[in-house]
């Protein structure tokens, strides 16, 4: 592959520039000690240096003064940012002293910025354990947050013809639909009913106000952990995984009216932002916080065993990874913290649970004797009796294989 391919958009925070140059520094901060009578030295190694990555960046165009004055902005922000490096990819640096602007008539139109950037690092963290579900709840709405932001920027019936009204309603009724499915499956209770009969009877309005839709979406999703249990609660919202795979309207090819265009992306924005909810609730579920539809924080899931954890964690980190895929440069970053957030608290659940075993089952027992055995309680016979789906407690064949708890 040819080296320009591989070249990548310049940005800081966002804001987009072309590069004319760069430089890197960086290497070891090394101390030399030199002593008298002595011809050898002496050197201590003190680690690695910061890295620091000065662009010789500029804007051009008739406009070119509001894009200087955006990245200028965006140079001027505090603390650390996202700079998308034509040659090294997507970093996370601070400016490091001042910038330099140079305009000039002769080159019309034109502005030359060269500033130094040097890697962010780590934040210090105090010492302690961190509470169980908090930093997933915070990069949760995050995501949650700017998921809404981008739906409204997408959103638009107002300016197209009434077809595409209309048609937004149609799209609403089936996408709505998916979620209620998914809720009814799982035992949802009255209160999500509720949240989906509001919804539907409101579309005509809702379609107007991109926000209030938005929210309303949101809350039907979350409104899955509503009159059931967190496990079942989980699996109705992975159940909406890649929703937007299913079927719908096709992106037009070739040449096609404003508003057909539109139409599409407007489903588009829809079934998007009903993916990232369905990821963010299901993380909170997972990670022991979830939230209710009227804001308050409920019982998450307890898993019984670390196979059962890590299971989930792997579930719900490739659905994270394919939003990631599809996701815009600037919202990459949030859903990229959830997903670390994730792994990280599920891996600190996972360590204190039982792993799964095998049990080889010679003869046919009852479940209150093979818990007896197993673990010297015979009232965890419910536990086996769950987990391998036994019809008859009284009477387990002999011959199976059972799935157990192992050291529990």
């Amino acid at each position: 592959m040819a080296w320009r391919d591989e070249m990548r958009p310049g940005s800081f925070r966002g804001v987009p520039f072309y590069i004319e140059g760069s430089d890197q520094s960086g290497g070891r901060r090394s101390i030399l000690d030199e002593f008298p009578l002595r011809d050898l030295p002496s050197t201590q190694d003190m680690g690695r240096k910061a890295r620091q990555y000065v662009l010789d960046m500029y804007v051009i165009g008739a406009d070119y003064m509001a894009a200087r004055d955006k990245l200028i902005e965006a140079l001027e922000g505090a603390g650390p940012g996202t700079l998308m490096h034509p040659y090294r990819g997507e970093l996370q640096v601070i400016t490091y002293g001042e910038y330099r602007v140079v305009e000039s008539t002769r080159e019309g139109g034109l502005a030359r910025i060269t500033q130094t950037f040097a890697e962010a690092g780590e934040e210090p963290r105090p010492d302690g354990s961190p509470v169980p579900g908090v930093e997933v709840n915070a990069r949760a709405d995050l995501v949650q947050q700017e998921a809404v932001e981008e739906f409204a920027q997408d959103w638009n019936v107002a300016d197209y013809a009434s077809f595409v009204g209309e048609e937004a309603v149609t799209m609403l009724q089936e996408a709505t639909a998916w979620v209620y499915q998914a809720g009814g499956v799982m035992g949802g209770g009255a209160q999500l009913s509720g949240l989906y009969n509001r919804l539907t009877g409101s579309l005509a309005q809702l379609i107007l106000a991109p926000g209030n839709l938005a929210a309303s979406l949101l809350g039907l999703v979350r409104g899955l952990g509503s009159g059931t249990d967190p496990i079942s609660a989980l699996k109705a919202q992975m159940s909406l995984f890649n929703l937007g795979s299913r079927p719908k309207v096709p992106v037009p090819q070739g040449y096609s009216t404003p508003g057909r265009m539109q139409v599409a992306n407007n489903q588009q924005a829809v079934y998007r932002l009903i993916e990232r909810a369905a990821a963010v609730e299901a993380s909170r579920l997972a990670t022991g916080r979830p939230v209710t539809p009227d804001g308050q924080v409920a019982p998450g899931v307890v898993f019984e065993s670390r196979d059962d954890a890590v299971q989930v964690r792997d579930q719900l980190v490739i659905e994270l990874d394919r939003l990631q895929l599809a996701a815009r440069p600037e919202r990459y970053r949030s859903l990229a913290a959830l997903c670390a957030a994730v792994v990280a608290d599920m891996n600190r659940r996972s360590a204190s649970l039982a792993p799964l075993a095998e049990y080889q089952l010679l003869d046919t027992q009852p479940a209150l004797l093979i818990a007896h055995r197993l673990y010297g309680d015979a009232s965890r016979a419910s536990d086996i009796i769950a987990r391998n789906k036994i019809k008859h407690p009284g009477f387990v064949p002999g011959g199976q294989v059972l799935e157990v708890l192992k050291n529990a």
